[in-house]
């Protein structure tokens, strides 16, 4: 049986996201770490670059929590299956999305993140109307 609370990606979850610690960030991810699929406005890489990602989102959710469901983890490569609950900070709504993440490890840090989120369906559940560019 694995053990999800070894992992590097359990630890990320738990001390940045559900402990609400920004200090961790350096902790656990390279300074100069590429992440994908998640957007920082600024192109910003490593801790630095992701803390303008945590802030933006912890001031557009409140009541953070994500459930890490599963870990798999071979080599310096570790992928995560999550569940991330919150409320809207405007609305108050509580959402729910699902979402996969995988790292590339170096030196116990992340050094390469892939993000991939349903992002489409926290718009839904907060009644967004999206339109494609014509």
């Amino acid at each position: 049986m694995r053990n999800i609370q070894s992992t590097l990606l359990y630890n990320w979850f738990e001390d940045v996201w559900n402990k609400n610690d920004e200090n961790a960030i350096p902790k656990l991810m390279s300074d100069e770490a590429d992440f994908h699929g998640i957007d920082t406005d600024s192109g910003s890489k490593g801790a630095g670059g992701f803390k303008l990602f945590f802030r933006e989102f912890s001031r557009q959710f409140t009541n953070i929590r994500i459930d890490v469901e599963d870990v798999i983890s071979e080599d310096d490569m570790e992928s995560a299956r999550t569940v991330i609950y919150a409320n809207h900070a405007e609305t108050g709504k509580p959402i729910s999305f699902s979402g996969i993440c995988m790292v590339r490890v170096e030196d116990g840090k992340i050094a390469e993140a892939w993000n991939s989120y349903d992002f489409l369906s926290v718009h839904l559940q907060l009644g967004q109307r999206l339109v494609a560019d014509e």
